[in-house]
């Protein structure tokens, strides 16, 4: 029988543990050790229930609920908040972030799945066929990064486990060819279509938009082009745009550049991607931390078109470079942003007064 799938958001091994042993009965269980792991394994584990805690690095729980609502197939996902923080502030923030409850630490493995199995009874999501297993998911972590971009992208259709076989040792009769048969020449070989060839996908991070309008200039139609303006925008748009290739600003808001590449260097799936470091703040202390929390190389600013190149060439000669099936195309990209874009505007329209025409003034003064 199919079991229903929750992830576990929560930077504290122990708890997950504590949270798995509780569940693991009834559900499919599946673990992320905080928000850039979550959304990362969101398509790959189409989870139907997620536990979040709210204080995690990188970006907390609040936050993580906020950009799991605004993926398309998970805005109505059932959250749970499972933290220390209590306050009717906390509480408060929680369910406006979208939360369907929210359970406070320390807490009862019991009253959990009551809750948990609450949630099911009352309001069953429909029971959706999963691509993977969970034992298919874990193998797939193993494997590396390549193996989970390549599911997530749906070029993998089943997960194998390879193992070598004994040589067979049963003797076989030979057997006489036929002295009447006639000999013909061998088939060809058949001919293997060509690899299809992807341009390489950076994403440019940057508060600043010149220096983005600049970088998109200077790379012109040679590799894809991305975006993000801040740190926590980054990490939203890292696990959804799946870049290649990383340019990332060292001083950016809501969190560092030092910060975000520190945690992508945590998180398997990241480990090896090229990050150039791109920064005014170049002095030889600057470039040492930088590469210290997991920079691949550095360019200092102003740069060249010429500068630009040549480190991104060095990027992509980096071992175990390899430009990975996306998810997206740079069209569907492109589309959803416009698309994004006029809903903003929509929604900045809405939320202004409606300004009060000449006729509704006379007739407002004059009644």
């Amino acid at each position: 029988m199919q079991k229903r799938r929750i992830l576990i958001v929560d930077d504290e091994e122990d708890i997950r543990s504590l949270i798995r042993s509780a569940l693991t009965t009834n559900y499919d269980v599946v673990e992320a050790q905080d928000g850039l792991d979550a959304l990362s394994k969101l398509d790959l584990v189409e989870p139907d229930f997620v536990i979040l805690d709210v204080m995690m690095p990188l970006m907390d729980g609040v936050e993580a609920c906020n950009a799991i609502r605004r993926h398309p197939r998970y805005q109505d996902i059932s959250v749970m908040f499972l933290s220390a923080l209590k306050s009717k502030e906390d509480l408060k923030r929680g369910y406006g972030a979208g939360a369907n409850l929210y359970l406070t630490k320390p807490f009862e493995p019991a009253r959990l799945v009551r809750n948990v199995d609450l949630f099911f009874e009352t309001d069953p999501p429909p029971l959706q066929r999963k691509r993977y297993t969970v034992d298919e998911i874990r193998l797939m972590e193993e494997q590396g990064p390549q193996a989970v971009a390549a599911a997530q992208a749906g070029t993998t259709k089943q997960v194998t486990v390879t193992r070598s076989l004994p040589a067979a040792t049963t003797p076989t009769k030979a057997v006489p060819a036929a002295a009447s048969a006639p000999t013909r020449a061998p088939a060809p070989a058949p001919v293997a279509a060509p690899a299809p060839q992807f341009k390489t996908r950076v994403l440019a991070i940057d508060d600043d938009p010149d220096i983005l309008t600049i970088i998109r200039g200077y790379l012109g139609n040679d590799y894809e082009f991305v975006m993000a303006s801040n740190g926590l925008e980054a990490v939203e748009r890292i696990t959804s745009l799946q870049p290649d290739i990383i340019l990332l600003d060292a001083m950016l808001p809501k969190m560092s550049g030092y910060q975000l590449c520190q945690s992508l260097r945590r998180n398997a799936r990241y480990a090896g991607t090229p990050i150039l470091f791109i920064s005014a703040k170049c002095q030889p202390r600057d470039r040492e931390y930088a590469m210290r929390v997991g920079a691949s190389d550095f360019l200092a600013k102003p740069f060249t078109p010429e500068e630009l190149h040549a480190h991104l060439k060095k990027m992509k000669r980096l071992p175990g470079f390899a430009v990975h099936v996306k998810t997206l195309s740079i069209e569907q990209i492109d589309d959803l942003e416009k698309m994004r874009h006029s809903e903003q505007e929509a929604r900045e329209k809405a939320s202004q007064p409606v300004e009060e025409t000449e006729l509704n003034k006379f007739i407002r003064e004059n009644r």
